[in-house]
């Protein structure tokens, strides 16, 4: 470190004496064989590809909101399903309370089978699995919206906070 470079003006050594930013010939040998391979895998296109039935498929969000209270929207929304993919679900949203109603697949690429529901507090952050379950998503939709009709009779004029019972005990569809 503590030695002087030389400046010459000779030649350059052979592994730059190609241009600027020319490698060692081993370098550059690894280099060309990466570029082989991405060309061939480029030539691939879509062919290892294949394609799901996801909720956003079977579930139409617009009619769906005509059938939900004003303070309520309808929508789609992309969660990792376990630790592996992604999967659309159904997400009713009450506005005020910041709180979703999230309707979701049991098997990643069957949104008509059996579903699961999650609660989600958007002011908390916080998401959990709700104690219920329904055989298919007519039977989900139909639950879905009939809890969406009861908070709203019930509760209607009394806060933006949902009540404790709202998402409490289980009941089987």
């Amino acid at each position: 470190m503590g030695e002087r470079t030389e400046v010459t003006r000779g030649s350059l050594p052979k592994e730059r004496s190609a241009g600027r930013f020319s490698g060692p010939d081993g370098l550059r040998d690894v280099v060309e064989r990466i570029l082989a391979w991405l060309r061939e895998r480029r030539g691939s296109g879509l062919k290892g590809v294949s394609t799901a039935t996801t909720m956003r498929n079977v579930v139409d969000t617009d009619a769906l909101a005509e059938e939900t209270p004003e303070k309520w929207s309808v929508l789609h929304d992309v969660v990792t399903y376990g630790v592996d993919s992604l999967t659309d679900v159904l997400v009713f949203r009450h506005d005020p309370s910041r709180q979703d109603l999230v309707v979701m697949p049991e098997r990643n690429t069957e949104p008509e089978g059996e579903i699961s529901f999650y609660h989600a507090d958007r002011t908390k952050g916080a998401r959990h699995l709700l104690s219920i379950g329904a055989d298919s998503l007519t039977a989900a939709l139909s639950y879905v919206l009939e809890r969406i009709e009861r908070f709203e009779r019930l509760f209607t004029g009394r806060g933006s906070e949902l009540p404790s019972g709202y998402t409490g005990p289980s009941e089987s569809l």
